[in-house]
């Protein structure tokens, strides 16, 4: 983030230390770890726990390593649904603009929490950020939508590992296939269809999606 672009507005100013904490949970995959911070920040704070969600934002600038990310970019990233479920249901309690604000944020490389569970093809994460409100539709600053990375996934389904670091380098946290659950399973149920396969069709068909095409041909043209 430059000098010059103003950071988010979020409900709660937590410190800087806080921010890690929670990104800290989403990323390790510390439920309780998560509950309890949330808990104990909306207690300092005098505030419910979907406003401390709603704040955990890294707004380090990126010149000093910071990603823009928020704390769903980090269990989407992994496919960890069991920790990005329950952050969306504390975020539930919210107001819905800042909900829907929240769930669309995009880090330093304009990527939101479903750009980054669509290519690491993470299905189920996929879903709950759609069913929540995440939006489809919305393109990274490489002008690619969800649809697209998800297909270019499934491209490259064969190569060793895709991964996107928190400083924004079209780089994502882990390797396709590596998630925890059932990701893999599914694959292996839909026979020839792989994961990166299933997101992309499940996406298309999404009522949410509207009138969206192949997100890989848009992505080719807008190159």
């Amino acid at each position: 983030m430059s000098a010059s672009t103003p950071k988010p507005t979020v409900p709660v100013a937590l410190s800087s230390e806080s921010i890690e904490d929670l990104i800290y949970d989403s990323r390790a995959g510390d439920l309780q770890a998560l509950n309890e911070d949330v808990a104990a920040l909306a207690s300092q704070h005098s505030c419910p726990e979907w406003q401390i969600v709603a704040s955990a934002i890294d707004m380090e600038d990126e010149s000093e390593g910071g990603s823009g990310s928020c704390v769903l970019h980090f269990p989407s990233a992994n496919g960890n649904s069991e920790i990005l479920n329950a952050l969306l249901q504390k975020l539930s309690a919210g107001d819905q603009a800042q909900r829907t604000a929240f769930l669309n944020h995009r880090n330093y490389s304009g990527n939101t929490p479903l750009h980054w569970a669509a290519l690491n093809t993470h299905l189920e994460c996929v879903k709950a950020l759609v069913e929540a409100g995440a939006d489809v539709a919305i393109k990274n600053d490489a002008g690619h939508d969800a649809v697209f990375l998800a297909e270019r996934a499934a491209w490259s389904a064969s190569a060793e590992e895709v991964k996107e670091d928190e400083n924004g380098n079209e780089e994502i946290e882990m390797t396709i296939g590596e998630a925890e659950g059932g990701e893999d399973q599914e694959a292996s149920n839909a026979g020839e269809m792989s994961a990166g396969r299933q997101v992309v069709e499940w996406l298309l068909s999404s009522e949410k999606a509207g009138g969206l095409e192949s997100g890989a041909n848009e992505g080719e043209s807008s190159a």
